[in-house]
């Protein structure tokens, strides 16, 4: 019998930035790679081949934290959405580019989701406000408004098909409602990823992602919550779209490790996820289905935020971000000493 070849991640590049980043997606295109964190601002890489990507301008205009972004493929837009309920699109491969449109207030508060239609048509977004919204992709006019929302809506996801938008809740509840109408079809159970400890919330619907076939759905987030600096155990439950029934659930690491941050399934149908907690916790697995434990963990790459799969090459873009405690510290040098962002650029390989 030949022998099962063990995967490995060959690291190609990182990249630095000098700020704490939220998100880092290859755009559909596969020639930028686009990062948003908590200074307001969007940076972009230019990716040159087998050359070092090069860093351009930012974009500017937001306020707040810039938790979400999403693509539209065809027009080369990027949507984005800060803590201040401010939502944008913009012409990502422009070198200065200003809004295509924008809404100041389109949600009161923290906006902590965002999805692009699988035609691109629409985005979708959700935040503390507990409202989903629906904004044509081309003139950002509002076309929809779903306020059947108990809890804050930490996630979306769009099903391949475009017939369904799923939101995933503060408490766990994953809603899949029609699209674009808004009528509830199912509701999943991922309650055990939320507790109250004490007087604090955790936990939650973080991330929510479909396979390709849009027939398994992945929701993440954290077991095990102790409180206090995302304290928990990384875990995530894969459901039957179909049934509404749970498949698979998992816990990975110790409850030291935080939450998941971002969780998708690869082409080849195993869950790629990212964990994160303070400080220098969490690491990067790759989880198939079923099986009780990761087929890979690497754990030097911790505090991870986001893993973006290449759209031609299969390349990896991997978010690191660190976030030192800084309440109560003096001052550096007269300055604030915040976080920074380090994104792995990894290729998967077989020994």
């Amino acid at each position: 019998m030949a022998k099962k070849k063990k995967l490995t991640l060959k690291k190609l590049a990182a990249l630095e930035y000098d700020q704490q980043l939220w998100q880092a997606r290859f755009a559909p295109c596969g020639d930028y790679l686009v990062g948003c964190g908590f200074d307001a601002s969007i940076q972009r890489w230019r990716l040159n081949g087998e050359k070092k990507p090069q860093l351009l301008a930012p974009f500017k205009g937001h306020n707040g934290w810039l938790q979400c972004m999403g693509f539209h493929s065809q027009p080369g837009l990027l949507f984005t959405a800060d803590s201040w309920g401010k939502l944008v699109a913009w012409k990502y491969q422009q070198d200065d580019a200003k809004p295509v449109w924008q809404h100041a207030e389109a949600h009161d508060g923290w906006i902590r989701a965002l999805a692009v239609s699988p035609d691109g048509n629409s985005v979708a977004t959700a935040g503390n406000d507990r409202v989903v919204r629906i904004w044509d992709s081309q003139s950002g006019k509002r076309t929809a408004e779903w306020k059947t929302f108990g809890d804050r809506v930490f996630s979306l996801a769009f099903h391949p098909n475009g017939k369904s938008l799923f939101c995933g809740d503060l408490k766990g509840t994953v809603q899949q409602n029609a699209f674009p109408s808004g009528k509830s079809i199912r509701k999943f159970d991922a309650g055990k990823l939320y507790v109250l400890h004490r007087i604090q919330e955790c936990g939650g619907a973080r991330v929510i992602a479909l396979d390709a076939t849009g027939e398994r759905l992945v929701c993440a987030g954290q077991r095990d919550c102790k409180g206090g600096f995302a304290g928990g155990t990384p875990a995530a439950i894969v459901f039957d779209t179909k049934t509404g029934k749970q498949l698979h659930e998992i816990k990975v690491g110790s409850n030291s490790d935080g939450f998941v941050y971002d969780a998708q399934f690869h082409p080849d149908g195993f869950v790629m996820a990212t964990s994160s907690a303070f400080p220098g916790k969490g690491h990067l697995w790759f989880w198939k289905p079923g099986e009780a434990k990761p087929f890979f963990e690497d754990r030097k790459l911790t505090n991870g935020r986001t893993i973006s799969i290449h759209p031609k090459s299969g390349q990896l873009a991997m978010l690191a971000s660190n976030s030192p405690n800084g309440n109560g510290r003096r001052l550096k040098n007269g300055k604030y000493v915040g976080g920074s962002a380090r994104i792995h650029l990894l290729q998967i390989a077989a020994m």
